[in-house]
């Protein structure tokens, strides 16, 4: 969103869809790196900090390239930010820092906004009038603020007021209303989740996710060049990879969509003409369980815990007790395995929100019942797909990588449609290149007809 020429070919996306009688609803992020930066900056970081002046920099040359004179609202963004900087000095809540956070997206679409409505009828509205976070078990807790949810349903009330606006609307992504005058966020990449419950709230047929890949790929390209652009999933298995580890688009926004029945349609801003991804609930060929592995997926920053107790299976209630210590710290948890002396658990860090203090709280009440052996950064190699237990059967070659490296779990999913290994960091791109080769490249799937695009090399990108 930092580029002069995406906000172009946005202008040209909305132009097109206007044509065809559509009215248009964009929701839009912030600029590359704010909102990572405006996560991790220190409370007590003043105006004049140098990540806050790059910040304002950044918003600055953005609207010169998009031949604006915006210094008022360049001004405003500057007070907004200071006012939200001195309040997390004052206290580094969760509830001001997702307020700080927050400017990002009201910057970007701001200007957004006012270079749209030199080429076309376009309004400004706030996505906080139309989504509201559902009420949290631990309303105070990182996860209630920055990670919040938001419930999916039609509007009407809310589709006549929007719909009575100008033809080309634009709003902020990512974040939502929490009471009478919260701010909360949606969680990392939450554009594409309000993209989603936006298009549920506005009863709206299709949501177009537009990034800077073509769409969903059979595995992550920086790990094997070779990954195929998959043409169409449905929603349990694009869900399936999305909560696995496939990054481009959100597992709550395919949920979103799918209790809605919204179709999503994912392709590259850049290059809107080049393919793309479709998710819906069309099904056939593409969910026939003879076509096996999809996709290889891999997600980083994997806490693993090791609860060993003497006999944790007979022990009528040991496993409640250790998810009601985890859950009480609004902790969710991935991937479990239990044995006759060992409960094995897997935590996903990021989006937990776990920092050393909730770790340290974690370890403590669960070290009193049982010795506790931690991973704190490991990660899930994820084997998507129908009938996914039948890989087993194929791993021919890539069997021996597993034998030779150390694995901290294997767990397959009730679902029949996923199969984890978790293992150390440095041992994950070797295992994801190699299932990929032997499963997708060389297996069942790449012969069946529709499933897969051209590859990543083929596309265009880099090794």
């Amino acid at each position: 969103m930092a580029d002069a020429a995406a906000w172009q070919q946005i202008a040209g996306l909305a132009s097109e869809r206007c044509e065809q009688g559509s009215q248009v609803l964009l929701v839009c992020s912030a600029l590359a790196g704010t909102t990572g930066a405006l996560l991790a900056i220190e409370p007590s970081t003043g105006i004049t900090d140098p990540v806050i002046m790059r910040i304002l920099r950044q918003h600055a040359e953005l609207a010169k390239k998009l031949g604006l004179h915006c210094d008022t609202l360049l001004e405003e963004f500057e007070g907004r930010l200071e006012r939200a900087l001195k309040a997390c000095a004052g206290h580094d809540s969760p509830a001001n820092r997702a307020a700080l956070v927050a400017l990002g997206e009201w910057a970007s679409t701001r200007i957004g906004h006012q270079f749209l409505s030199g080429k076309m009828s376009c309004e400004w509205v706030d996505a906080r009038d139309a989504l509201t976070v559902v009420d949290e078990p631990f309303p105070d807790s990182g996860r209630a603020w920055l990670s919040a949810r938001c419930e999916t349903g039609a509007d009407n009330a809310l589709n006549e007021r929007w719909s009575g606006l100008a033809t080309v609307l634009i709003t902020q992504g990512y974040v939502a209303a929490k009471g009478s005058a919260g701010t909360a966020l949606l969680g990392r990449g939450g554009s594409d989740i309000s993209a989603a419950l936006l298009a549920s709230r506005l009863s709206a047929t299709e949501a177009e996710i537009w990034t800077d890949v073509p769409g969903l790929f059979s595995a992550d390209p920086s790990f094997s060049p070779e990954a195929l652009l998959i043409r169409e999933l449905d929603y349990i298995e694009a869900l399936e990879m999305a909560a696995s580890g496939a990054r481009v688009v959100h597992p709550r926004c395919i949920r979103a969509a799918a209790e809605s029945g919204i179709a999503l349609n994912i392709g590259d801003l850049s290059r809107p003409g080049c393919g793309g991804t479709r998710i819906n609930g069309n099904k056939g060929v593409l969910d026939s369980p003879t076509v096996g592995v999809k996709a290889v997926t891999c997600q980083r920053g994997m806490l693993v815990m090791l609860l060993e107790n003497l006999d944790s299976r007979q022990q009528v209630g040991f496993l409640a007790w250790a998810f009601d210590v985890i859950s009480a710290l609004g902790v969710s948890i991935d991937l479990v395995a239990t044995s006759e002396t060992t409960t094995t658990v897997a935590i996903n860090n990021v989006d937990n929100h776990i920092d050393q203090a909730l770790l340290q709280t974690m370890t403590d009440r669960l070290s009193e019942r049982c010795r506790l052996r931690l991973f704190a950064d490991s990660c899930c190699v994820n084997l998507v797909g129908r009938g996914v237990r039948t890989a087993l059967a194929q791993l021919g070659p890539a069997a021996g990588l597993i034998e030779e490296q150390p694995l901290l779990m294997l767990s397959q999913s009730a679902n029949d449609m996923c199969l984890s290994f978790l293992v150390y960091p440095e041992h994950a791109e070797a295992l994801v290149d190699e299932l990929h080769r032997h499963l997708v490249v060389e297996g069942t799937a790449r012969r069946t007809p529709g499933i897969y695009g051209k590859s990543w090399l083929e596309l265009g990108g880099q090794r």
